[in-house]
């Protein structure tokens, strides 16, 4: 499936639809699934944050893989999220997405410094499929400026120079990635974590994306991202100042905030797992009005 990808890659992390009785529900997956098909996304991660993946067991997570895999049958790139500090548990966790249809394996780089040359070593070498490896130490911190934890940028381009590594998703520490794109080779992939940053990020040389807007804008998204490497900037910001207020009030409400802006273009995205709380109505409002704001009627 990579080899028939159009560039510029936007992915992004799959929301996960909760039955009334909070059970994972497969079949809404199957749904929302049949409607990407046809929009300009270039694929999904399974597996995430955005997923709440910290909510999910080990099968539930395999269940949704699967159903995905059946319905997109190679039609969109299916990433699998891996975030495991063992090596075996890691090696062994990717090998079965393998098997089960992965064309990427996304891994976090381990919270322990002190590990992490230890478990690139090991890890890069003994999965079967090219790997993203992401910058995301402490998720749902999207409102901090600094990162105590993962890895340096030296280390993150030595992890990048593994030639089964796809590329690197990189964090919104922007300073960081500043210095880490220095040190990743171009022929990889980096990619943006937050549409707010496309224009920012692309200008220090990211040429994709995966980020949580991509789930209902991915036309408009791609569309800014090659803008941005062909160096039309300023034509860029004007299509990205217009998502800004769209991509704040969905993010700052995290996998909440995503499943009600699909709710209102009809996918089935509903409440969160508990015990995580539901929005308010003022919550709602807020993003109704900035996705009609946007011009964003539809998922394309």
């Amino acid at each position: 499936m990579l080899e028939k990808l159009n560039y510029p890659i936007l992915v992004a992390p799959m929301p996960t639809p909760f039955t009334k009785g909070d059970k994972v529900n497969l079949e809404a997956i199957e749904n929302n699934s049949k409607k990407w098909i046809n929009s300009d996304l270039s694929g999904f991660v399974m597996g995430t944050e955005n997923g709440e993946e910290t909510l999910l067991s080990s099968e539930e997570k395999l269940d949704i893989f699967k159903v995905v895999a059946n319905t997109l049958k190679n039609k969109k790139i299916l990433i699998a999220g891996v975030d495991n500090p063992s090596i075996s548990g890691t090696i062994n966790e990717s090998n079965k997405y393998a098997e089960l249809g992965a064309d990427l394996i996304r891994i976090r780089i381990p919270r322990r410094r002190n590990t992490i040359d230890k478990y690139f070593k090991e890890v890069l070498n003994n999965i079967s499929k090219p790997v993203l490896i992401i910058h995301q130490m402490s998720p749902g911190g999207f409102d901090s400026s600094m990162t105590t934890e993962g890895a340096n940028p030296d280390q993150i381009g030595r992890f990048c120079d593994n030639e089964n590594v796809f590329g690197y998703i990189a964090s919104h520490l922007v300073r960081f990635e500043m210095m880490t794109r220095k040190h990743v080779d171009k022929s990889k992939q980096f990619w943006i974590p937050n549409a707010m940053l496309m224009p920012t990020m692309s200008l220090e040389g990211a040429n994709g994306g995966c980020f949580m807007l991509g789930n209902i804008a991915p036309k408009i998204c791609r569309k800014i991202i090659k803008l941005c490497i062909e160096k039309n900037f300023v034509e860029a910001k004007k299509l990205n100042d217009k998502l800004v207020d769209l991509d704040w009030n969905i993010l700052s409400r995290g996998a909440a905030g995503i499943k009600y802006a699909l709710d209102l273009l009809g996918f089935e995205g509903g409440d969160p797992r508990t015990p995580q709380n539901s929005l308010s109505e003022n919550d709602k409002k807020s993003i109704s009005e900035a996705l009609k704001k946007s011009g964003i009627k539809k998922v394309e």
